[in-house]
């Protein structure tokens, strides 16, 4: 029976790292399937419309993240919930929570629909449709919360991975079939609109008897307190990733907008690994919040791993700075050189704030909040200095490095 007993555990364990190889190698196909569509919607719709859409895909994943706190708290209650590391419990049911969500993405839309003129006069936007597809895409986002948090909780993280490569594969597939049909900008919003799609049918396959079953568990699946933190701490690193692609969008001319976000886009080569280590990671850090010397061990391998990730992607991006534009976007956006060497430094940065940032949450620490100092000083900054894009990237530069000084302060009052 002992033989047995340990057998199973190693099976088990064998799984979960298994699973977890599996969903790092489905974010490096996510992330070059990503950067794969930006580059071909560079290509076939020039600086000029493509800054358009970058400024669009930059509000994207200000509201992608901050929907994404909803989710973090969901995992967090479920991994806390599984301290043996087995299923979700039996007699879990989101169906009740499940239809909110529905309703809020609707409500949602409706709010997007409302300030779309406004919208697209900040972004210097020739139609409305775009904005439009934004908000579907936005409300797309808030259904999906709830089965991408089961899965994380349960560190079913191949599932995950599966539908981040749906995801990436459909819109670069249907982003050239609806430029090419001459939809311009309203064809590579709407590639967006149906890889989210596609990526919530893949996750919520696997617990569709939770979502549509009832039952007395779901009114106490999340506490609002831990809804509210994790809201306001993606929500700044969310922000502080897109705020300086939508304020280039707005006081640089077309296509030096375009140049940015093309920079600000190839640079984020240095966050998506380490994004990757970040969401296994936080599940694991909550389970052994009861263990200090397990979770700091943890952290600290964690961290060098995100670190030497950042690294070598920024490394890389500083020496052929040319050359990784020259590939994504082709030779016209070789003007954004010098500003991509910068934003690389920043991104690198960037990374380490948002592992930081998945640390206190999973310890539950208002210091994940800190972000939001480098989101309000870098809009300060670029306020005050935006004469030209490479301008810009230093402000950013500038904001980041701040604001992990700030991080590794909460850090060492939080040890």
């Amino acid at each position: 029976m002992i033989v047995a007993k340990h057998i199973d555990t190693l099976r088990r364990i064998s799984a979960k790292n298994s699973d977890s190889l599996l969903f790092f190698i489905g974010s490096v196909v996510a992330a070059g399937t990503n950067f794969l569509f930006q580059a071909l919607m560079g290509r076939l719709l020039g600086p000029n419309v493509y800054g358009a859409l970058g400024s669009l895909l930059g509000l994207v994943t200000i509201f992608s993240l901050v929907a994404s706190a909803l989710q973090l708290a969901i995992t967090h209650a479920v991994a806390s919930n599984d301290p043996q590391q087995s299923d979700i419990r039996p007699d879990l049911s989101l169906r009740r929570p499940f239809i909110r969500l529905i309703l809020a993405s609707v409500v949602l839309f409706g709010v997007v629909a409302v300030a779309t003129p406004a919208l697209k006069h900040y972004l210097h936007l020739h139609s409305i449709v775009p904005v439009l597809l934004f908000g579907v895409f936005i409300s797309l986002s808030i259904v999906s919360i709830i089965p991408r948090a089961v899965l994380f909780g349960r560190m079913q993280f191949s599932t995950v991975a599966i539908g981040l490569i749906v995801n990436g594969v459909s819109r670069c597939v249907f982003g050239v079939l609806f430029v090419e049909l001459h939809l311009g900008l309203d064809g590579a919003t709407l590639a967006t609109v149906f890889g989210a799609a596609l990526q919530i049918v893949v996750y919520a396959k696997p617990i569709r008897t939770e979502l549509l079953k009832l039952g007395p568990i779901q009114e106490r699946l999340v506490r609002y307190r831990s809804v509210l933190l994790a809201t306001m701490s993606l929500g700044g690193v969310s922000a502080f990733i897109g705020v300086d692609s939508v304020l280039a969008r707005h006081y640089l001319p077309g296509k030096e907008s375009g140049y940015y976000v093309a920079a600000a886009t190839g640079a984020r080569i240095a966050l998506f690994l380490p994004g990757a280590i970040q969401q296994m990671a936080f599940p694991r850090l909550t389970r052994t919040i009861d263990k200090p010397l397990e979770n700091r061990k943890m952290f600290r391998q964690n961290l060098v791993i995100v670190a030497i990730l950042a690294a070598g992607a920024t490394i890389g991006i500083l020496l052929f700075s040319h050359v990784v534009l020259a590939i994504l976007f082709g030779s016209k956006f070789r003007s954004a050189a010098p500003t991509i060497r910068i934003l690389a430094l920043s991104a690198a940065e960037m990374g380490v704030i948002s592992y930081f940032t998945y640390y206190f949450l999973a310890h539950k620490s208002a210091f994940a909040v800190i972000s939001w100092i480098g989101v309000v000083g870098a809009a300060i900054f670029i306020w005050q200095f935006h004469s030209d894009p490479a301008q810009i990237a230093e402000m950013m530069f500038g904001a980041t490095s701040a604001t992990l000084l700030f991080q590794w302060y909460g850090l060492w009052r939080l040890r």
